[in-house]
């Protein structure tokens, strides 16, 4: 059987409704695709209906199709139909997404005409399926930017200056044989691939996209959490793992490369990573995740020296820290069965505190009394102080936390 030149890699598990739907625009954007291609689809050891979606496509694309025995994971499926895919050239296609035909037929020929360049990444559109509208795209370059074999400092240079994130990409496929790329914790699994790659062939950084994230599939389905997005959470540490891999590289590869110049690609490493902690602090409190690890984050950002890119108020973030801490804490909470707020609270205080605790809640007043409260952590606002002994208070299991003392903990 002769070879695709193109391989369309899609690892799948469980997400047949979504399969179908790429399948179908599969066949309308891979219609006048002017070159042999296979659609390679390896399944997790689905257990809905995603063979019989498939089974449904064989007479309008040209499936391949694996269905393992047991469920490999996330990464092992990945590994497994990348390193199968028999075309020359393979494009990894999440079963949500989408690729636009032609441009993938450009970014062909350009790599068809340049034999020494091993693989291009480019940026990637996101697309609500459901409006019809496009929702911008990640990462913008001004320029194509070719980078030659082996120019780690290049490649370091390129990716912090166009803030590139290197996840979308047509690679030949003995380039990704000679690689073996895997899925690491400490540094950032696209920006190593990157720099392996590079050791090998040349890499092209390509300004216009060629594939289309949906960020919303079905009008009864909610809106898709983008894995970058979350990812920005929480990984701008291996994002700068993997800056600091090219820059090591980087050492120890390039000529004449000065203690100077090492400092100042430090520094925009740095800088670059004090914006991804800016988005992570953003992302995390529009979300309302853990406000006392959103305060931490932020926090470091002040020691960047980079303050300025806080999204939310150091003022905000701390209050909210402040507030978590006191619903939440294990040891604060042990024994108690309701919680209490002694002296004003106003509006906002009060709703986000009727929406988030997780118990009883009384708001006492200016002129709150404590004598006949039991099992109860109390917040003390202001100039408020109880108007019973601590030993009686103790005896009641009443736990009194000053504000001005809760906020002492989390500084400005």
């Amino acid at each position: 059987m002769n070879r695709p030149l193109v391989s369309f890699c899609v690892p799948t598990y469980n997400r047949s409704r979504y399969l179908e739907s790429l399948l179908d625009m599969l066949v309308t954007q891979l219609a006048e695709f002017p070159y042999s291609y296979e659609v390679f689809i390896s399944d997790n050891a689905s257990t809905d209906t995603t063979p019989e979606v498939v089974e449904s496509f064989r007479d309008r694309l040209p499936i391949r199709y694996t269905r393992h025995d047991d469920n490999r994971g996330g990464p092992g499926n990945w590994q497994y139909v990348m390193s199968q895919a028999r075309g020359t050239y393979l494009i990894y296609l999440a079963d949500d997404d989408a690729v636009l035909g032609d441009r993938v037929a450009d970014v062909i020929a350009r790599l068809e005409q340049n034999p020494d360049v091993g693989i291009a990444y480019a940026p990637w559109m996101l697309y609500d399926l459901v409006s019809g509208e496009p929702k911008g795209q990640f990462y913008r370059q001004d320029r194509d930017v070719r980078i030659e074999r082996g120019d780690q400092r290049a490649l370091l240079d390129a990716l912090l200056r166009h803030a590139v994130f290197p996840e979308i990409y047509v690679c030949r496929r003995e380039l990704l044989a000679q690689v073996k790329p895997r899925i690491h914790e400490q540094a950032f699994y696209a920006f190593v691939h990157a720099s392996e790659f590079l050791e090998r062939a040349g890499v092209l950084l390509l300004k216009d996209p060629f594939y289309v994230s949906i960020t919303r599939y079905f009008a009864d389905a909610p809106q898709r959490t983008q894995a970058g997005g979350e990812e920005a959470e929480y990984a701008w540490d291996r994002y700068r793992g993997g800056l600091e891999y090219i820059l090591a590289r980087a050492c120890a590869t390039t000529a004449a490369m000065g203690e100077a110049e090492r400092i100042g690609f430090s520094l925009r490493i740095q800088d670059l990573i004090a914006q991804r902690i800016s988005v992570a602090v953003r992302l995390r409190h529009r979300a309302g995740r853990n406000a006392v690890e959103t305060y931490y984050l932020a926090s470091r950002l002040r020691a960047l020296g980079a303050q300025k890119l806080l999204p939310v108020p150091m003022e905000t973030l701390r209050a909210r820290a402040a507030m978590d801490f006191l619903l939440h804490d294990t040891e604060l909470n042990r024994g108690v069965g309701a919680l209490a707020f002694a002296g004003e609270v106003e509006p906002a205080l009060r709703e986000y505190v009727e929406a988030h605790a997780p118990r009883p809640l009384h708001f006492l007043g200016r002129g709150a009394q404590l004598g006949e409260l039991r099992d109860t952590l109390v917040l003390a606002r202001g100039a408020y102080t109880p108007d019973v002994p601590a030993d009686a208070l103790q005896a009641a299991n009443v736990r009194v936390v000053a504000e001005a003392e809760l906020m002492q903990k989390f500084p400005g």
